[in-house]
């Protein structure tokens, strides 16, 4: 897609030049506390189709990525290759409410350079993940900022059932999105990679409300 931008009272408004249809991205700041002292968190929101995140999703690619790397791969119910079909998952729904949190790692000076990265992201993680289960009880059905950990170990790991299977809420990438390209494309947010001995300049967690 592509998209023009305007800004009008913290507002941005996304117009797609093929069929013109208008996306408002909301921004705002909220101020939490970490280690007891003061974080500014950036906010953005927009809610779009649920057909016009189809694009972004790339199930075989994505969930290849998870094999490669992730240590919670076939050890959680919530993570590929246990993951539902996005299609089918989300087919009682007709739009989806997206929600992007980001944060200057400089705030985080207090932690130690080798912890940085990984903390504050966390961090960020777990406020978007209490933000949206807030929200899902009066809009919707959330789509996870990170993988679940009600339990620990999973049930899976003991060849059971899962234990909350009411409780249970995937993660944008375990359903095989490209949460990169989500950022870039409809959010204009890039996302921000840490390195060996870089610290990157934000970090940035993305979840959802399906509607």
């Amino acid at each position: 897609m592509c998209y023009m931008l305007f800004e009008k009272q913290q507002l941005l408004y996304f117009c797609d030049k093929l069929n013109t249809t208008m996306i408002e991205l909301c921004t705002d700041t909220i101020v939490k506390e970490f280690r007891n002292r003061k974080i500014e968190i950036q906010f953005k929101e927009l809610e779009i189709a649920k057909a016009d995140i189809l694009p972004f999703l790339n199930k075989a690619e994505f969930n290849s990525y998870c094999i490669k790397g992730c240590p919670n791969h076939n050890e959680k119910w919530t993570c590929p290759p246990n993951c539902p079909d996005f299609e089918i998952y989300a087919q009682p729904f007709s739009k989806i409410k997206l929600f992007l949190f980001f944060s200057a790692t400089k705030q985080f000076h207090f932690l130690s350079e080798e912890n940085r990265s990984l903390e504050s992201y966390n961090f960020i993680k777990e406020e978007l993940q209490y933000f949206l289960r807030e929200q899902e009880g009066t809009e919707g059905k959330m789509i996870a900022a990170n993988s679940c950990e009600i339990c620990s170990p999973c049930a899976l790991n003991k060849g059971k059932k899962c234990y909350f299977p009411g409780k249970i809420r995937y993660n944008l990438v375990a359903f095989g999105f490209n949460v990169g390209k989500i950022m870039t494309d409809l959010f204009q947010h890039e996302l921000k990679w840490a390195k060996e001995n870089k610290i990157p300049e934000y970090v940035s967690s993305v979840g959802a409300i399906l509607k």
